[in-house]
């Protein structure tokens, strides 16, 4: 938010686009006090950059503070939220960035048809775990790999669900998890079931299977430094005697934040009304995959605002950065 400006404003300026998304999107960036970690700027002196490329943007928080730091750059955000992009551009010429553009564009279409190969000193992919049942992940980052000039640096931001000590929001979580293993979603791999089958019938323990697998994460976080890796990312090592099997390493940089949501926090009231829109937004899912009838849908959300209003709501929400230049 630029000095001066209120909620008011910005809700007439954005042409009824929800201000609880932007403002979600500012907690996040303020909480984790730093746009980009100092040592990923050692290594990519955004100074003496040219140009960037943020997927995911958003209604482009992000993008836009970094743009105000360096003006000199040229920053592309993209996102499939067509609503967003739009109040993103707005934004941006509100704030005479123009420098800055935004583009409306499906995830799985980032081609280098889209941009040349080696176009931005960095490429920032940023909490998209909102489309996870949309998304092809590891293509992706190789298909951002393959922007980025050489030596330019990929960085991915990604977010888990939250930890609360709310009976409604960890039943929601629950629903949403089990909603994703029905929809077919899961990063554990088809070798990792046949060893866990494997092993159930040679020890007589009963193998976990896909339908018995219990999710109680999104996963997504863990499996950022095997997607980069994959892309071919970050600097290799020289095989280490005491590397299990003698693999080679590449090495991916990683530094995780934690933002308390708790009542009475400065993250708390945003996390509310985005949580209570995103129990709107996931209730296709839920519904869909029959994990919920619409009646309990609708009596545990009524729950939620009332458990989330309480003074002893607690609550944590996870980030995890990982990045690595690309060779």
């Amino acid at each position: 938010m630029i000095p001066g400006e209120t909620p008011q404003m910005c809700h007439k300026e954005l042409n009824g686009t929800s201000y609880d998304d932007i403002l979600f999107q500012r907690v996040i960036i303020e909480e984790m006090g730093e746009l980009l970690p100092a040592k990923l700027l050692a290594e990519c002196d955004l100074s003496l950059a040219e140009s960037i490329l943020e997927i995911g943007s958003g209604a482009g928080e992000w993008l836009r503070a970094v743009a105000h730091m360096y003006p000199h750059l040229q920053c592309i955000g993209i996102d499939q939220d067509a609503r967003m992009v739009k109040a993103a551009n707005v934004l941006a010429q509100r704030d005479h960035l123009g420098q800055v553009a935004f583009l409306a564009q499906e995830l799985d279409e980032i081609l280098p048809t889209l941009f040349p190969q080696g176009s931005f000193d960095l490429v920032h992919l940023s909490l998209l775990g909102r489309y996870i049942l949309t998304a092809n992940y590891p293509a992706l980052a190789q298909a951002c790999a393959a922007l980025c000039r050489p030596g330019g640096i990929l960085c991915w931001t990604e977010a888990e669900l939250p930890i609360t000590n709310s009976s409604a929001c960890e039943r929601l979580i629950s629903l949403i998890c089990e909603a994703l293993q029905r929809a077919g979603q899961s990063f554990i791999s088809n070798g990792m079931w046949q060893i866990a089958e494997l092993f159930g019938s040679r020890s007589g323990i009963v193998a976990t299977s896909h339908s018995t697998y219990t999710r109680r994460h999104l996963g997504i976080t863990m499996m950022l430094g095997s997607w980069l890796r994959d892309a071919g990312c970050g600097a290799l090592l020289e095989t280490h005697p005491h590397t299990f099997w003698g693999w080679d390493t590449h090495v991916i940089y990683q530094v995780a934040y934690v933002i308390e949501v708790s009542a009475g926090q400065p993250a708390y009231e945003a996390f509310v009304r985005q949580t209570l829109h995103w129990s709107q937004r996931v209730k296709p899912l839920l519904l869909r995959t029959e994990v919920i009838g619409e009646t309990e849908h609708g009596a545990l959300c009524d729950l939620l605002v009332e458990e989330l209003a309480r003074q002893d709501f607690c609550g944590l929400f996870p980030i995890v950065r990982a990045w690595a230049p690309c060779l």
